[in-house]
């Protein structure tokens, strides 16, 4: 907790590389909430400077942003007036996975379709104890690759 109470303070954060196991333990319980506090703080601050308060170092900058069209049948019909072909300026694209199951039901989806179907091993991810997921046997997983 000191740790915490540190970065709060002000204080430099020690590298992660210099953290014991038990300081590790009683930061990640409070991960969670400290992300969304900084978050929350993040929301305020920016509000407050939209309005007015300047905070020491700190601006308020337009965000990044992508073009759009603002009329893409406008576009299209331009395009074609051009005599571009319309197979190189449409995309034709398969619906996703989700989209075709709702189309088809689960049932026929899984018997038509369930063999073009991978679900790839999800990323570690560290959890509470109390989730429902069961922990991953690093062990097991090695075993298992070179029986392949």
């Amino acid at each position: 907790m000191s740790v915490v109470n540190e970065a709060l303070s002000g204080k430099a954060l020690p590298s992660t590389d210099l953290l014991t196991d038990e300081e590790i333990a009683s930061i990640l319980p409070l991960l969670d909430d400290i992300e969304s506090w900084c978050k929350d703080v993040k929301a305020v601050a920016l509000e407050k400077a939209l309005n007015g308060t300047k905070f020491d170092g700190y601006k308020v900058v337009e965000g990044k942003s992508q073009r759009k069209w603002t009329d893409e049948y406008a576009v299209a019909s331009e395009l074609e007036l051009q005599g571009y072909d319309e197979s190189v300026i449409y995309e034709k694209k398969l619906k996703g996975l989700t989209a075709v199951e709702s189309l088809m039901g689960k049932k026929q989806f899984e018997q038509v379709l369930g063999k073009f179907v991978e679900k790839p091993q999800g990323k570690p991810t560290l959890v509470p104890e109390s989730d429902k997921r069961p922990a991953i046997d690093r062990n097991a997983s090695a075993v298992k690759d070179f029986e392949d």
